[in-house]
């Protein structure tokens, strides 16, 4: 009598982790690519990512340290036991590849997709506005003379404004007036996005950055070795970040329209004085001699002494590789679908000016 044995059963094998990642990043990468950007806005920007942002706020962001720290303590760990468990390259070179391509899936989901939205000139309803020489410097002289109203209520004194002025906590100060423009603007402002300065000073400044929003912490980050006249305006640029935009441009944008809703003159001023350097800085490219003869004559002596010590402090920070770092941001911002790169942080210019505009027509004064 014979007897028949059935194979012994076998489990089926899964797919590897590697490739199932990878087809769900490209996926992911695609839709970033072809959904378009009035989906993004809605589903996204203005759906998931609020979810989201509400999550992280009130999770890990309640933490009292920066998340950035924890990222970079995290990889160390993870480098730290890839060695320890050394099993071949092949298999470390595999887990690397995991950990890329789960790094950028968490990039796109938690905050990447915000690049694709509706641009904020198209959803206010404005076309974006490059002034003339003439208008640039009409618009220099007219709002050094604000600037110089606003410093002559906070002292009468020329020196510069000492850090001891400004409030101690300079994040719970400036969120409320982002999330403010937002709110007056038609947009969400959810969560309760953390914006911290980080130590040591000149960990981003010696790097050319003034600040980051680290997309996989979810939180804004400044250099604490800025000058604290400009600490307000660069917060409430990352803040902005938080809050769901991508574009530097739109991003500076909203931390000039932030000074609109404070009656703080210390507040006010350095937001305003963070834009007038821009434009200022244009000016001086276009007309030097003109630019040079009215700041050394006309400009208020505070203002002055004011943009002095900022670039005094400046100079404590000595750029390591501002080459490699303009390179690699470039090719950054142009991944994420913003073509002109760097140059995407003068594009605060065009937006305030064609704002500008669009309420001058309004009053009916242009």
């Amino acid at each position: 009598m014979t007897h028949s044995h059935s194979p012994p059963h076998q489990r089926p094998r899964r797919p590897p982790t590697f490739l199932l990642l990878l087809l769900v990043v490209v996926v992911s990468v695609l839709l970033r690519v072809v959904l378009p950007p009035a989906l993004i806005e809605t589903y996204y920007s203005r759906g998931l990512f609020v979810a989201v942002r509400v999550v992280l706020d009130y999770t890990v962001g309640l933490l009292p340290v920066p998340l950035f720290y924890l990222f970079w303590v995290g990889l160390l760990a993870w480098l730290v036991v890839q060695w320890r468990s050394f099993r071949g390259w092949l298999r470390l070179l595999r887990r690397t590849a995991c950990g890329l391509l789960g790094l950028i899936l968490a990039f796109l989901w938690i905050w990447g997709y915000n690049y694709g939205r509706v641009p904020v000139e198209t959803q206010l309803g404005f076309p974006l506005y490059r002034p003339s020489v003439e208008e640039l410097r009409e618009r220099v002289y007219a709002t050094a003379e604000t600037l110089a109203d606003l410093r002559a209520e906070l002292t009468q004194d020329t020196l510069a404004l000492q850090e001891s002025v400004f409030p101690q906590d300079l994040e719970t100060a400036v969120r409320p007036l982002v999330a403010k423009t937002l709110h007056a603007h038609g947009f969400g402002a959810p969560g309760r996005p953390r914006g911290w300065e980080l130590l040591p000073r000149g960990i981003l400044l010696r790097l050319s950055t003034a600040g980051v929003y680290w997309p996989w912490a979810g939180q804004g980050n400044i250099d604490a070795g800025l000058h604290p006249l400009q600490r307000p305006a660069v917060l409430a640029h990352e803040l902005s970040h938080a809050y769901g935009f991508g574009d530097e441009g739109s991003c500076s944008f909203w931390a000039v329209l932030a000074a609109e809703q404070t009656q703080d003159p210390l507040l006010r001023y350095t937001l305003e004085l963070a834009y007038w350097r821009t434009i200022a800085g244009l000016l001086r490219y276009a007309d030097l001699e003109g630019y040079l003869t009215w700041r050394s004559e006309r400009l208020d002596p505070g203002i002055r002494n004011d943009l002095e010590a900022i670039y005094e402090n400046g100079a404590l920070y000595a750029d390591i590789a501002p080459v490699l770092r303009d390179a690699t941001y470039t090719v950054y911002l142009k991944a994420q679908g913003i073509h002109e790169g760097l140059l995407n942080y003068g594009r605060v210019v065009e937006l305030v000016e064609g704002y500008r505009r669009r309420d001058l027509r309004r009053e009916g004064k242009h």
